[in-house]
């Protein structure tokens, strides 16, 4: 699977604009160029403030983010994100690149095996303020319903940004298949 085609299947409803942002891990195997890919990528979609950054990278698979900047710094600033993110370190003054930085950092621990996962990574993923510390507090416990998150209330209206998020995917990877690339996708007009 291609850069474009794998971006378009983990990442449709950032590229749309539905969420702030989307991740995903790339087998290297797949394509030993992903890194340069992702920047010629970044060069073209970057004018449509869209973003790819590298949040981990190792021998076998690369963790990617792609985002929307200005909706992800507005999900960011909200005061109950920001409350939530100040409780594990992230910085008081807000700066996105501040903030993926620290994000880093914490998935580097948790990869070395200091920390667990960092679960507020929920945050920078646009997912419900509730759900989010439902997930670091209970786990599996009292989850009403998985899908794209674990949801742990509002499970109808979850259900709908599920279908949501489904039928963009499903549209643009066809799109996709029909010989459109990102750019034309996302970058025109």
């Amino acid at each position: 699977m291609g850069i474009e085609h794998f971006l378009a299947y983990y990442c449709a409803p950032a590229l749309a604009g539905i969420k702030p942002a989307n991740i995903a891990a790339y087998r290297k195997s797949k394509n030993p160029y992903i890194i340069s890919e992702i920047k010629e990528l970044n060069n073209i979609l970057n004018e449509k403030d869209i973003y790819i950054e590298t949040l981990c990278e190792c021998k076998e698979r690369v963790l990617i983010m792609l985002y929307r900047r200005k909706q992800l710094c507005e999900y960011l600033n909200t005061p109950q994100i920001t409350n939530l993110l100040q409780k594990y370190g992230y910085p008081k003054q807000f700066s996105l690149q501040k903030y993926l930085e620290f994000l880093r950092g914490r998935i580097a621990s948790g990869y070395t095996g200091t920390e667990e996962f960092p679960h507020e990574i929920g945050a920078f993923l646009g997912y419900p303020i509730h759900d989010i510390y439902g997930f670091i507090n209970h786990r599996d416990k009292h989850c009403l319903l998985t899908g794209e998150w674990k949801v742990y209330a509002d499970a109808d209206n979850a259900k709908k940004m599920f279908c949501r998020f489904r039928a963009c995917r499903k549209a643009v990877v066809k799109r996709l298949n029909e010989g459109k690339t990102l750019e034309e996708l996302f970058c025109t007009a």
